[in-house]
């Protein structure tokens, strides 16, 4: 069986414990092991006030949160109860449990009654809070999660990391191992052929790092009980250059028997990034893939299914033999529907100011405002680009979405002069941003665009 621990799941809009790609993938990882009857079962936190809702207001991003209710969702409690020790005291948290297919995913939350104001707030939101809030956060979800799956009966063969905010998870494992007497390395030998990480991150800001400070006070109760120096502790999780600090995804690697990037390219760059750290230079690439039926419009689907059958959506060659057989008339008239749908998303979301042109290329950039994606390279050139938006015999136009996170501010200002630009008079009206996106305007924006941009810089 295998734990798969990810601080983030996006199975649906209605589920909002998402907040970009890390997400999607591995809510299309559970779908996925759902269809294939595979057996693995995942773990991860509820936040009861889930990722934060976008508004734009003077051109620049508001964020503002909802509180979730896990039984309006459907979700079941699960009769155990977690207990965690942080900073001294006993944090508890409750399980419950989203079934997606046949996958179960159990969803760690500390707001509960027997907690402390300060213990509730544990799980209360995606990426919220400074570094203490953070590794409060992963300790939860690594050795709360663990002690769930035992309490619910589960013993897992393989606990498979989707980042590293999960690598906690290694000290449950280690803990048993070193009760047995063994030493920290005996424990790490025993525990690794049990781990593997999914490393997904091309730059070293976005990996999780946690001061001497901040480790003696969450985790030196655990040094202290295994006989363990924090010394030792840190050496597992040092990068060169970083003394005194606990690099998470250093860690990973170093407990991990496999470690992977999510493309080929990121496989290169991960080895370069971590090749100074044991188990960095044998990083393999898995590229990342989608659940096929999540994000193919229906009417497509209906389309893939008369002439390559049902298993198209597992990409197996017999399948897509058969793509040359689908009518242009059908796929331009799917391509027409989707178009439609992503007018009357853009009527409903931006209003009648801006109207897009159903007989226009339609050019979609949807993904996190991080300075790196680079969601504002094509406004270095604004004559260039306002030429190309007042052609109207080659009429084109473009339809932006994303969100920047809440401390980013230099990704909040790329995404201030994208707004301020879609409502200048310089965008000629084909020039849109989209608020609060989310998995079902992503879903309506890919069967209504006809290219994708993407320009991130390379190689990240």
């Amino acid at each position: 069986e295998i734990a798969y621990f990810s601080p983030e799941f996006g199975v649906s809009k209605t589920l909002p414990q998402y907040s970009g790609g890390l997400g999607i993938l591995a809510g299309d990882h559970l779908k996925a092991a759902s269809d294939l009857e595979l057996p693995l079962v995942a773990v991860g936190l509820f936040y009861r006030d889930g990722f934060f809702h976008q508004s734009i207001a003077a051109d620049r991003q508001r964020e503002h949160y909802e509180r979730v209710d896990p039984r309006s969702l459907g979700l079941e409690q699960m009769p155990v109860m977690v207990d965690i020790t942080m900073d001294d005291r006993i944090v508890k948290s409750r399980v419950w449990r989203a079934d997606v297919g046949r996958t179960k995913l159990y969803l760690l939350d500390t707001d509960v009654e027997l907690n402390d104001e300060r213990g509730k707030r544990v799980s209360d939101r995606l990426y919220g809070g400074d570094r203490e809030h953070r590794m409060r956060q992963e300790l939860l979800m690594g050795i709360g999660g663990v002690r769930a799956l035992r309490q619910l009966g589960y013993d897992p063969d393989v606990y498979h990391l989707n980042e590293g905010h999960a690598g906690f998870l290694a000290l449950e494992l280690l803990g048993e191992e070193l009760d047995t007497g063994k030493s920290l390395d005996e424990a790490v030998s025993a525990v690794k052929p049990r781990i593997v990480f999914t490393t997904h991150t091309p730059v070293p800001a976005g990996i999780d790092r946690f001061s001497h400070e901040l480790l003696e006070r969450y985790v030196g109760f655990w040094a202290d009980r295994h006989g363990v120096a924090l010394d030792d502790l840190l050496r597992l999780a040092h990068m060169p250059g970083e003394d005194g600090v606990f690099n998470m995804a250093a860690f990973c690697l170093s407990v991990a028997r496999t470690s992977n990037g999510v493309s080929q390219l990121h496989g290169e760059v991960s080895r370069q990034m971590f090749g100074d750290v044991p188990g960095g230079s044998e990083i393999i690439a898995i590229t990342n893939g989608v659940h096929a039926r999540t994000w193919v419009a229906s009417d497509l689907q209906a389309a893939f299914e008369e002439s390559m059958g049902h298993d198209w959506g597992v990409g197996l060659q017999p399948s897509w033999d058969g793509v040359d057989t689908l009518d242009d008339d059908r796929i331009r008239a799917v391509q027409d529907s989707g178009r439609r749908r992503l007018i009357d998303l853009v009527n409903r979301r931006v209003g009648p100011r801006h109207q897009l042109d159903p007989g226009a290329l339609t050019i979609g950039f949807a993904r996190r405002f991080a300075t790196y994606k680079r969601a504002d390279l094509i406004l270095r050139d604004l004559e260039t680009l306002g030429r190309l938006l007042g052609d109207e015999d080659r009429r084109v136009q473009f339809v932006f979405a994303g969100k920047a996170h809440p401390a980013d501010e230099p990704g909040k200002e790329i995404l201030h002069r994208v707004v301020q630009f879609a409502n200048s008079d310089a965008s000629h009206g084909r020039f849109i941003f989209i608020p609060d996106y989310q998995m079902s305007v992503a879903k309506i924006m890919y069967a209504g665009c006809d290219v994708w941009l993407n320009n991130p810089i390379r190689p990240n």
